[in-house]
Formats: C-alpha cells, sequence, structure tokens
C-alpha cells in the first residue's frame, strides 16, 4: 500500500510538472515514472561560471523541465546538472544564464560541429527509467545568438 501512494504521488507530481509546461527538478535517481538527464557545463567563455539554468525541452510536446546550477569562480570547474523528466521522448538540452551579462543573456546547447562547421543540436532520447549521462554543454556551444539557443 505504502508503495503505491509513493508512485501515484510522483505521477500527480509528473502531471503538475507537465501541465504547468515548465517543472524545475532537484538532482535524484530515475524512477518507474521518471528519467534523468545529467551532464556538465565546462569551458565557459569567461574567468567565472554564473549561475546557469539548464533545461530540457520535448521536442513533441514542448514540456520544458529545469534545474538551477550555482555559479563557480574557478573557471576551470565542471558544474554538473541532473534534471527529472516525467516524460519519455526526444529532448533537446540547453542553458542559459539566471541574468544579463554585460548587457546580454548568454546560452548554450547540447550540441556538435557539422562537416561545414555550422553548428547543429544533439538530441536526447529518453524512456521512462532511464539515466541518460554525459549530456555535455561546453564552451565552445555558448552562444550569444538567440536564434540558434532555444528559448526558455
Amino acid at each position: 500500500m505504502f508503495f503505491g501512494n509513493r508512485v501515484l504521488y510522483a505521477v500527480l507530481i509528473c502531471l503538475f510538472a507537465v501541465m504547468s509546461g515548465i517543472a524545475e527538478a532537484s538532482e535524484g535517481q530515475a524512477s518507474a515514472s521518471t528519467a534523468t538527464i545529467s551532464g556538465h557545463i565546462t569551458g565557459y567563455p569567461s574567468d567565472w561560471f554564473p549561475p546557469i539554468y539548464v533545461y530540457a525541452r520535448n521536442v513533441d510536446t514542448n514540456s520544458t523541465f529545469a534545474v538551477y546550477t550555482r555559479g563557480s569562480f574557478d573557471y576551470t570547474a565542471e558544474i554538473p546538472y541532473t534534471i527529472t523528466v516525467c516524460e519519455p521522448g526526444t529532448y533537446t538540452v540547453f542553458a542559459w544564464t539566471d541574468r544579463k551579462l554585460s548587457g546580454v543573456w548568454v546560452g548554450g546547447f547540447y550540441s556538435r560541429y557539422d562537416a561545414k562547421g555550422s553548428i547543429e543540436p544533439i538530441f536526447v532520447e529518453v524512456e521512462f527509467g532511464q539515466e541518460v549521462e554525459n549530456v555535455n554543454i561546453e564552451g565552445s556551444m555558448f552562444n550569444i545568438d538567440q536564434d540558434i539557443v532555444p528559448l526558455p
């Protein structure tokens, strides 16, 4: 009976998150009704890391889940994050500073350079109970061009 209540509670929390369109998640393990996406931010193009929100957006439903990361004055740091998502699917993972820096918002996303040197997103496939790791956002993937990085 106790286990059933916990599952019901988790489902209700996820439904609320999906219905509201955005959920701020904390670190945790994937369960039968959730999944996690984790990685780190490294090589931020500055001599320090500002606080950053990392988002995972389902490309089919636009449901967005987020986690807040603290900054660091150690520019060599790797800032870890873990996002709990409440629906399976294909996700794009991106990040934005929590405020403007030198008058601009700074964002980046999980991506790579294609053969022509253009940046393209890497999509993450997620199933319930799965823990997807090493979804890293590196310094070269931070851009000021808001047409490239999805907006929160």
